[in-house]
């Protein structure tokens, strides 16, 4: 199942439940372009051009401006107005975030030189206040943390300024924050660390995104992709990437077996996003300068 947002839990393959997962999709889809090809003291973008952009991903207009709405209703954009012409930008905190998260994705190799030590987080937060847990949990798997206990988690990289950073933005102040070469894990707790990073199936997700990629990589390292093919295939390369990218520790070789697969599927996405970006930049601000009132 799925949450229609308010909490209320959607029966799977209902129309409820299909429209919010339509519903997420356009908001991220349209935060990932934002993040890609709109930076920060540009001049806000106007309605029409947003819309015209969702709309080469096959979303509605109607879909496309209540997206807008729900985006400036989360703190995600910021609306202006003059005369009959509305714009959007980012907001300041939603530019950061996604700063953030662009030095990651668009990171050139493995964090894989390890000096044996970890960080680990320990806190707390009220039970009842299951959206601030969520966040969190988010947040510290972004991070690359992954739990040995509900409120403990743990990561081989040195992450102490981030989550310090993470933590302040969501209002906790109930935490521990170490860096140590002395974690010792007995048994069980190797076990619940080695199951919760899921190797097998990130490993599976790398070689799955070389095969569903590999004919575009050939396309698009000889120049054989439009701009308006160019904008929807890069932005669901980066959406894809994104996504193994954060269900991935990030574990140092010493974790994984010879085999991984991450090295190449990270080549392969640099390769073609790179060769794609200015295709993909061009199609996007010729749509956005749409400027008929929305």
């Amino acid at each position: 199942m799925v949450s229609d947002g308010l909490g209320e839990r959607l029966p799977p393959g209902s129309s409820s439940e299909r429209a919010a997962v339509g519903r997420a999709r356009a908001q991220r889809l349209l935060v990932t372009l934002l993040g890609d090809h709109w930076h920060a003291g540009r001049s806000p973008l106007p309605s029409g051009g947003l819309v015209a952009v969702l709309a080469e991903f096959g979303i509605a207009p109607a879909n496309a401006r209540a997206t807008l709405a729900r985006l400036t209703q989360r703190g995600m954009l910021q609306r202006t107005k003059e005369g009959r012409r509305t714009s959007y930008r980012l907001t300041e905190p939603a530019w950061h975030i996604l700063q953030r998260g662009a030095r990651r994705i668009f990171a050139t190799t493995d964090e894989s030189a390890w000096d044996g030590s970890w960080t680990l987080i320990a806190f707390t937060v009220p039970m009842e206040d299951a959206n601030q847990r969520r966040l969190i949990r988010a947040r510290l798997r972004w991070l690359t943390f992954w739990p040995l206990y509900d409120a403990t988690w743990v990561t081989p990289h040195d992450r102490r300024h981030e989550a310090r950073e993470q933590l302040s933005e969501l209002g906790v102040t109930d935490a521990v924050i170490l860096r140590s070469t002395e974690l010792e894990l007995l048994p069980a707790g190797r076990a619940r660390l080695e199951a919760a990073w899921r190797i097998d199936e990130v490993a599976a997700g790398y070689r799955d995104f070389l095969h569903r990629y590999r004919e575009l990589a050939g396309r698009a390292t000889a120049g054989g992709v439009l701009p308006a093919e160019a904008l929807v295939a890069r932005t669901r390369l980066v959406s894809d990437w994104r996504a193994l990218v954060g269900a991935d520790p990030d574990l140092p070789a010493e974790f994984l077996p010879r085999s991984f697969p991450r090295a190449e599927a990270r080549a392969m996405f640099l390769s073609i996003s790179e060769a794609l970006a200015p295709l993909a930049q061009k199609r996007f601000e010729d749509l956005v300068q749409r400027l008929e009132p929305v």
